[in-house]
């Protein structure tokens, strides 16, 4: 698939630390691989996979790959091959506010006309193609719609208590034979008893995958989390140079964590849309009990190998 709008690009967001899955990684692999960079099935990393899946409507350069120092060891293997100036690193995990502004900044410099689509690293995902076919209408509708910003919704199969939630309004339009939908709330992560009453009335989930322009979402940032913008300001006179690392570092050292669906996703639901996903089975693989249910539902053989060894630390910026 190729996409016509040359303005499109892509983030993933490798950054996390996954603290739920280490035990599991450790007992399966015997290995602290943070999960994006495990193969649970086949060969291919989590991270991998989602590259490959990225790539399939979005070209190698305009996707960038946003990853921790501490990963740092993981990801020049995974990532050797990567266009330059596309593995953002940040000095360490501040949650998802952050890791989002850090490559937004980047790709406004490159591309002021961006539009943007989010992509969560360890999304489990069947029927790819069709998968970024809705990544696509996402983005020609926000071509039409310039001000809005698009999640992608995934079916509920179960009263999931993990999951963030959404209450779906009513039909806003059409892009590419897809309908969309105006977003009325979120609920993150409920109860049980509210999960059970979220699933009854038809609600979606919030498969974080975002489509916007980069433009409205710095704005928002800067609308609902000042602090965070502000913090970043020395940044943006350097990026792209040599100081950039340096002065990271220091915007880093006093960063405080930012989660961007709670922070800016919640707050903003007059602004959003949402793409009920057909056709495409997703999930999010944070959790040990979901993985395995998958790999049994779907037969795959496990992975007794995460998917390369790390190898020494060599430099801060890939």
């Amino acid at each position: 698939m190729q996409t016509t709008h040359n303005h499109l690009w892509g983030i993933l967001l490798a950054g996390g630390d996954g603290q739920r899955m280490q035990p599991f990684i450790r007992a399966r692999f015997g290995c602290e691989h943070p999960k994006q960079y495990c193969a649970f099935f086949g060969t291919q990393s989590l991270l991998r996979q989602t590259i490959c899946r990225a790539e399939r409507l979005l070209p190698p350069e305009r996707l960038l790959t946003v990853i921790t120092q501490p990963h740092l060891p993981y990801a020049q293997v995974e990532l050797d091959d990567r266009p330059p100036g596309t593995v953002l690193v940040q000095p360490c995990n501040r949650e998802t506010g952050p890791g989002i502004l850090f490559p937004l900044l980047h790709i406004q410099q490159r591309d002021p006309e961006a539009i943007v689509a989010l992509f969560p690293s360890d999304h489990y995902v069947l029927g790819e193609q069709r998968f970024m076919a809705l990544v696509a209408a996402a983005a020609a509708f926000v071509t039409r719609e310039p001000g809005r910003l698009v999640l992608l919704g995934a079916a509920p199969t179960q009263p999931e208590i993990d999951y963030g939630w959404i209450e779906v309004g009513d039909k806003l339009g059409q892009a590419q034979g897809e309908r969309l939908y105006q977003v009325l709330q979120f609920w993150e992560k409920p109860s049980p008893t509210q999960a059970r009453v979220l699933w009854r009335q038809g609600y979606v989930w919030n498969t974080m995958v975002l489509v916007g322009r980069a433009g409205v979402l710095v704005t928002l940032l800067a609308l609902l989390t000042p602090t965070l913008v502000d913090a970043f300001q020395p940044l943006r006179r350097v990026l792209g140079t040599p100081r950039e690392s340096a002065v990271l570092a220091e915007v880093y050292a006093t960063l405080s964590a930012v989660n961007f669906s709670q922070a800016i996703l919640a707050q903003s639901a007059s602004r959003l849309a949402v793409l009920p996903m057909e056709g495409v089975y997703w999930s999010d693989w944070g959790d040990p009990r979901r993985l395995l249910l998958d790999l049994a539902r779907f037969g795959h053989q496990r992975s007794q190998e995460p998917a390369k060894r790390a190898r020494p630390m060599e430099s801060t910026v890939i």
